[in-house]
Order: C-alpha cells, then structure tokens, then sequence
C-alpha cells in the first residue's frame, strides 16, 4: 500500500511539534544535568503557590520554604533553613507542634492541625497546617506542609458570636421592656386609680384621706421615675442621649434628691442622712448624675422595713470622689446580687411595703456612671441592709 503524501500544510504542523519536543528534551536534560536551574525550577513553582509551603526533615528541621513563608513568619531564608523555628516560640507552643510532627513522620497519616503562633515584635497569627510525610527513593523520611493563614476568618468568626450576643441581649431587653410596660406601668396606675375612688367616695375622714394622699403621691412619683427611666433608657440604646459634662457640688444634688424623695421616706417613716467631709466638686453630666442617684436612693427606701434608716456619704478617694448609698434593709442573695446590672428575667422584685420596680434604674445606673467615667457596684448581706457605691472624677 503506497505512504500517504503529507500536504504542506500537515508537514509544517509536523515541525512544529518536533522542535516543542525538542525544547522539552532539552529543558529537561538541563534539569537534570544542572542542580541550581533544577532548584530555581522547583522554587519557581513553590513561589507562585500563593499560601506557605514548607519541607522539614526527620528532625523537623526546615530545607526548603517559598516566599510565601518567609512572608508570613516575616523572616529571609537565611534565618529559617535548618532551623525548626521552635526556637522563636513559646515552650507550649514548641511541644505542640513538634510533636504533631514526629506523630506525622512516624505514622505517615495526614495532619489539619489550627494554631495561634506567636511570631516576631509579639505579633499572633492563627494558621491551619497541612502536614504529609514523604519518602524519597532513598528512603529518607521528610514532612511536606501547606499553611493557611486563617487570622482574619477567625476575627470574622469571633465578631459574628459577638454580634449574636449582642442580638440576644437586645431581644431579651425588648422582652423585659414590654415586661415593665405591661405589667409594671399597670399596677401603680391601677393603685393610683383605686385610692382617688375612695377620696371620691368621700366616706374617709380627713386624716385617713391625708394618708392617701402622701401614698397617691409617693405611688405618682415612682412612677414618674419609671417613666423616666424607661424613656433615658430608649435614648441611650438609640444615640439620642446627650452626654454633656461640667463643674458640679456634688452636695448641692444630693440633697435636691433626698428632698424630692422625703415624702416616699416619710411615708414609711425611714429616715435619710446625709454626710459630706467638704463641698467635693465633681466633672459630670448633672441629668445623668440625678437619675443615678433618684434610682439608688428610692430603691433604699423601696428595699428599707418601716422605721429604717439610710445614709447617703461622699468622700474624697484618690483622684475622684465615692458616693455611697447604704440602708440596712431586706438587703440581698448572691443570685440576685450576681444579675444585679444586667436585664435578665421579666420578674419584678417588690418592695418592704410591695412596691413594685423594674430592675432598669440600676441597668442605666451602670450606664451613666460609666458615661460619666467612673465604676459602680454593690455590697450586700441578705437580712442585712445594702450599700450602692460609685464613683466620679473630681474636677480638675
């Protein structure tokens, strides 16, 4: 059977193909024949690998590392080849890793490992190592690895559980505040609407009615501090609030406070007393300054038996001054002095005389008095009264 004949067309392809082949066999044989073009090689392609590689030996010690190493551990080639970079490490991190390494080269099965290194001028970076064992034709034992720097996914992940908190102790205010509106708002009112029927009635006489009154008016109070209350509250969860500091005697509020609360007091005859070394000048917003006291004191005398007495002192600490708030009340369990701060449930703790609260005072006593930079906190002993104490920067 006679050959075909090529057209010129099929003949040319034909060279072509021949000297790309030619070009491989050479390229190759270079490899081969020449140990510095075949390392540039294989450092070429380790280089344009985008996350770290590395190979270490049996002893764990590093022989050949990409850019993308160098890169991330921020250190040359000189300074990691034949090193274990153990040495740049803490002790526990240095047993961690070394040991998942001599696990991997002894029993050749493949390791996903996450850590947080600690590299360089204190720097943290946490990584997801990949680590298989190699074994040449000689039979040498090396420890291939790929490294994902996985720092910004686990901020990302660590801000969406944040976030999630976040969400859930909204959702739980939201609850508590429809709690207070419902419930809380609804008992007073019922009260102040049950007494002026008797007055109306006019089958009281007149000391029994004075006594209703003081009651009407001790009930209409706190609920104005509730109403208040719950209005600072939906300003500061909505940036509305306005935060303005000043010069302030922190005497001068004080006793407008215990003044507005006198009749409350009186009503159940708790006396309220006032101590002061000097006039004591503080730096705060004064709306945010009555609002925690009116809170701190009325709930003294919310949680105070008839007959008890509350004292109310300022001091002079350091660089900024404590006010302090103490009864000797129904005072508190560990439990509820725990969750003292926080919204946490839809229950509402009653008073000596079962007047109602809402626990938001001191969730936005906390929040003003840190506004205002300073601390507050609680010490109490159930059957034993308690003491609210906080504090404010002097002003200087």
């Amino acid at each position: 059977m006679a050959n075909k004949k090529l057209t010129y067309e099929e003949l040319e392809n034909q060279i072509v193909e021949l000297k790309k082949q030619n070009e491989i066999l050479k390229f190759q044989s270079s490899i081969k024949s020449d140990k510095k073009v075949r390392e540039d090689y294989y450092n070429s392609i380790l280089n344009n690998i985008g996350d770290p590689v590395f190979v270490k030996d049996d002893q764990s010690r590093l022989v050949i590392v990409n850019d993308a190493f160098s890169t991330i551990f921020s250190l040359s080639r000189e300074e990691i080849i034949g090193k274990t970079l153990a040495e740049d490490v803490s002790k526990k991190e240095q047993e961690i890793f070394l040991k998942i390494d001599k696990q991997v080269l002894e029993d050749g099965i493949e390791n996903i490992n996450e850590e947080t290194l600690t590299i360089r001028r204190g720097k943290t970076r946490t990584i997801s190592t990949r680590k298989t064992r190699f074994i040449d034709s000689e039979g040498k034992k090396y420890l291939v690895g790929v490294i994902h720097d996985i720092t910004e996914r686990k901020k990302s992940e660590i801000s969406l559980k944040e976030s999630e908190q976040q969400l859930k102790e909204l959702n739980t205010t939201k609850d508590k505040l429809f709690s207070i509106i419902a419930h809380d708002l609804r008992t007073p009112f019922t009260n102040i609407i049950g007494l002026t029927g008797l007055l109306i009635d006019n089958s009281i006489d007149y000391e029994e009615s004075e006594k209703y009154i003081k009651i009407l008016n001790s009930s209409a109070k706190n609920t104005l501090i509730l109403l208040d209350n719950l209005l600072n509250w939906a300003k500061s969860q909505t940036g509305q609030l306005i935060f303005k500091p000043e010069k302030i005697i922190i005497s001068n509020v004080i006793q407008e406070i215990i003044a507005l609360n006198k009749l409350h007091a009186d009503t159940k005859s708790i006396s309220v007393s006032y101590t002061s070394s000097n006039d004591l000048e503080v730096f705060a917003d004064v709306n945010m300054l009555r609002t925690v006291l009116r809170n701190l004191i009325s709930n003294a005398i919310k949680f105070t038996n008839t007959g008890g007495h509350i004292n109310v002192k300022s001091i002079l600490k350091n660089n900024h001054v404590e006010i302090s708030i103490s009864d000797n009340g129904i005072g508190m369990n560990e439990e509820k002095h725990k969750f003292l701060f926080e919204i946490i449930s839809n229950t509402t703790t009653l008073g000596t005389a079962n007047e109602n609260g809402s626990g938001l005072g001191l969730v936005l006593c906390k929040e003003f008095v840190n506004k205002n930079g300073g601390t507050i906190w609680a010490e109490s002993e159930e059957g034993k009264g308690s003491c609210f104490k906080f504090t404010l920067p002097l002003n200087q």
